[in-house]
């Protein structure tokens, strides 16, 4: 990936924001279950060569981005004086990720394939770990883990993956000999948001959205990453630590109300509303489903000024004028 610097993906606004607005989070959370039930039914509905299993796992990334930010409303339900709801902003970092992987998966069914291959990979690799850490303990001699092992071999004929790439994990993986007269065939990984932005055409509005959006994903990881930014807000959120009061009780409510509480609500409702969008690209006639998005970007526009700008970048072209 190209570097991605301010002044290369940086959106120049024309138009201000009223920072007094309010914004409620009852109110998203609804829009947010809307659309997100909408993007569901459209996707019950074939298109094109995406198979029911590929339809389904969108919709389940939909769902699991629906329960994530149910869960960041309850972090941030301890206000100012809870060090726990900054752990909210580390939550806020998977919905965009979910955004950026549901970019990637309606660019084509072959990108789903990808997924459900990975996703087997990585479940595959853990069992064989714990196979190989517990084959020495008595405890685990009388086929312990042949459950887990059946499960798996089901779900690979699921996610089309072949015996050729399961016995190519297990080799690299553990060092067991190939299948006599059997070829290694590999399972790339799914592409990560850094590599999700390569694969998109240069210049589409999709891309540049997603390259506006990376500088704000690799802030959230901050949270995920226990860097300096994520430490140092607990801290200022603990009542219990004596230097608080150094910074004044009505200091530290307009920090968190603007760092963590409107930060954390904004870039979740942001990745649902604009996955849900993204849906609406395969499914461009169903009405419902866009006039579910339609009135969620109505209320979240103007909530920050990343919220403008993917609109002009990339969601205005696709609704239009709301």
């Amino acid at each position: 990936m190209a570097k991605i610097l301010v002044h290369t993906c940086g959106y120049r606004h024309t138009d201000d924001i009223d920072p007094r607005e309010q914004k409620s989070a009852s109110k998203w959370q609804g829009l947010a279950t809307v659309c997100v039930s909408r993007s569901r039914d459209s996707l019950k509905k074939p298109m094109g060569t995406y198979t029911k299993l590929h339809r389904d796992t969108m919709s389940d990334l939909l769902n699991a981005m629906l329960v994530t930010h149910s869960s960041i409303g309850k972090l941030l339900s301890g206000g100012s004086d809870s060090p726990e709801s900054v752990d909210a902003l580390a939550l806020a970092r998977l919905q965009i990720e979910g955004l950026f992987t549901i970019c990637l998966l309606t660019e084509g069914s072959s990108w789903a394939e990808m997924f459900l291959r990975d996703g087997w990979k990585k479940q595959f690799v853990r069992y064989l770990l714990i196979q190989y850490e517990t084959t020495c303990l008595p405890r685990f001699e009388t086929n312990a883990h042949i459950d887990e092992l059946s499960r798996l071999v089901k779900f690979r004929e699921v996610c089309d993956v072949s015996l050729a790439q399961m016995h190519t994990i297990e080799h690299e993986q553990t060092g067991t000999p190939m299948p006599t007269g059997m070829t290694r065939e590999g399972i790339p990984n799914f592409p990560t948001p850094s590599k999700v932005i390569d694969a998109l055409q240069a210049g589409c509005s999709k891309r540049r959205m997603l390259e506006r959006l990376y500088l704000d994903y690799a802030y959230l990881c901050s949270f995920s990453h226990a860097l300096q930014a994520a430490n140092m807000s607990k801290y200022m959120y603990d009542p219990r630590v004596p230097e608080r009061q150094f910074f004044g009780e009505s200091y530290v409510e307009e920090v968190f109300q603007q760092e963590v509480n409107t930060n954390a609500l904004t870039y979740s409702f942001l990745g649902i509303a604009q996955a849900s969008a993204e849906i609406t690209s395969l499914y461009s006639n169903d009405m419902d489903l866009t006039a579910a998005v339609g009135h969620a970007w109505n209320d979240l526009l103007g909530a920050t000024f990343f919220v403008n700008a993917v609109w002009n970048l990339r969601t205005k072209q696709m609704l239009g004028i709301i």
